[in-house]
């Protein structure tokens, strides 16, 4: 199987410090959507990915996925434009029980999404997934029976608002075994997405996502490079972990922006 960077994003707006542990500035979004207009790379959809990592199909050299997770009204205003202005297919993970409410982020809160603005989004063209669990993970262990009540009302949800076919489901992380797998795939979901590393090869029951959620523009060139895509889901993430070698990165790069001033 083959694979093409997923990319995810979080909230992109200006924001307290504690809340951009996982976000971007919108100025940050725009470069970075500028850099991939400008050099060459083709925004797939997730459809479009998954048929290349299935070998369906096979697209060009330097694709890549774009995902926004969480359903905040940041996507709509300072995401959605943007990607509009490029023409490019992106998916929105949203949590349908807090669609038109408040999400909270390091204990602060934020503003989701109305449901008249996620069939805005789709109308556009832009696909709409699950983000399932109530925006929590699923690494460490997981009451499978619950998790299947919550993912169904979850879906039932969002046709009840939104009448169209739901195709993938995201966690924040982790990867579903093989009974929720099965379970999940009966409910019409292609393709289940997560953020990496998850530790194993890429199939549909887990594509690990690269997260973006860095200003600094090195960090992000390694981040779609394809040095990252080949060492994010492998064993030997956790020793580039453990002995702080991503930290190691992240210091030479504010070295080297330093002395560029």
């Amino acid at each position: 199987m083959r694979e093409v960077p997923v990319l995810l994003y979080h909230n992109v707006g200006h924001y307290p410090d504690e809340m951009m542990e996982d976000g971007l500035l919108p100025e940050t979004f725009v470069e970075q959507m500028q850099y991939f207009a400008e050099n060459g790379y083709t925004i797939v959809s997730l459809e479009q990915a998954v048929d290349h990592l299935n070998g369906y199909s096979k697209l060009p050299p330097k694709s890549t996925a774009i995902t926004i997770d969480g359903g905040y009204g940041d996507a709509y205003t300072n995401v959605f434009p943007i990607l509009k202005k490029h023409n490019w297919t992106t998916t929105f993970f949203v949590v349908p029980e807090a669609i038109g409410r408040e999400r909270l982020i390091k204990g602060k809160s934020i503003a989701c999404m109305t449901w008249d603005e996620v069939r805005a989004l789709s109308d556009a063209g832009m696909e709409i997934g699950l983000l399932a669990n109530g925006g929590a993970g699923i690494r460490d262990h997981y009451d499978e029976n619950l998790l299947k009540e919550s993912i169904s009302n979850s879906l039932n949800l969002m046709r009840n608002n939104f009448q169209k076919q739901i195709r993938f489901c995201a966690f924040k992380e982790g990867v579903p075994g093989a009974s929720l797998w099965n379970f999940i795939q009966t409910l019409g979901i292609k393709a289940v997405f997560t953020q990496c590393p998850t530790n194993q090869a890429a199939t549909l029951a887990g594509i690990g996502r690269i997260q973006i959620d860095d200003d600094d523009h090195n960090i992000f060139l390694t981040k779609i490079s394809n040095t990252y895509l080949f060492f994010k889901d492998r064993p030997s993430w956790k020793y580039i972990r453990k002995y702080h070698m991503d930290k190691l990165v992240h210091h030479l790069s504010e070295t080297w922006n330093r002395i560029k001033g």
